[in-house]
């Protein structure tokens, strides 16, 4: 169940997020929003971490660093259009705001990024569940953009376009389910790399808390006894081999099926 949840939420992360990078991704992101997005999450990792004081403080400046350019761009100025001043230039647009992000979680380990995390943290199955899920969303993020953009080119965009389809109707009812092949082969084969992180996780003593049983507590319970009694290392270990292999086998074989290529060679 792990696997499957910490999946869920991955997929539906990364489906969102390349999602706006694929469709979204040539709107400017504007000096004064970066600025308030920055000062939100600070001040929200200060306020988590018991600095009440200075979180609020910076969520405040990042909401009225957000409101100063919402209302300063809606605000009619008399005489000649002037150029916005510093906050309302643009830093950049959000495929490169997204995609640089990605490359940044890339750059960490994720075994290591995930044990470190759920050190930190209280031990639970939901802990475990939402840590896996949020740190492995990249690949299908990028992949979804990829076949966003690619598929936005299409004919049927523009017929729907001048049809009077709206950007998000267009986005979740056309886009995306169009894109969804590649994504389920991903989401396949990352179960079979969530069971194996949890069960690591659990083997060395930071996964799921007792008295949930998981395939790695039973190793690490095993093991004491593994000259004595092998089965109880040797069962959960032959059971982790056997679903990881078959969900690796399912992916191949559901890319196989969902690639028209892949039938035509056979």
């Amino acid at each position: 169940m792990v696997g499957f949840i910490a999946v869920g939420i991955s997929v539906a992360v990364g489906i969102l997020a390349g999602g706006i990078a694929g469709y979204w991704g040539r709107r400017p992101v504007r000096r004064g929003t970066g600025l308030a997005a920055t000062a939100l999450a600070a001040g929200a990792i200060l306020a988590a971490g018991g600095q009440a004081a200075a979180g609020l403080l910076l969520i405040a400046a990042g909401l009225l660093c957000g409101l100063r350019g919402r209302l300063g761009r809606l605000r009619p100025r008399p005489g000649p259009r002037r150029e916005g001043g510093w906050l309302d230039r643009p830093l950049l647009d959000v495929d490169a705001l997204i995609m640089r992000l990605v490359d940044i979680l890339l750059c960490f380990p994720t075994f290591f990024l995930i044990l470190t995390v759920v050190a930190l943290l209280p031990p639970s199955m939901v802990t475990i569940m939402v840590v896996i899920g949020l740190t492995s969303w990249e690949g299908t993020a990028r992949l979804v953009r990829a076949e966003l953009l690619s598929l936005r080119e299409r004919e049927f965009v523009d017929a729907a376009r001048a049809l009077g389809v709206g950007g998000a109707r267009l986005l979740f009812r056309h886009l995306l389910p169009n894109a969804m092949a590649p994504v389920l082969v991903t989401a396949t084969l990352g179960i079979a790399s969530a069971i194996l992180t949890e069960s690591a996780l659990s083997f060395l003593g930071f996964g799921v808390p007792p008295p949930h049983a998981t395939w790695g507590n039973l190793l690490a319970d095993g093991r004491r006894y593994l000259f004595d009694a092998p089965w109880l290392t040797l069962v959960p270990g032959g059971a982790i081999l056997v679903v990881v292999l078959a969900f690796n086998l399912f992916g191949e074989g559901l890319r196989d099926l969902l690639n028209p290529q892949a039938r035509d060679r056979r």
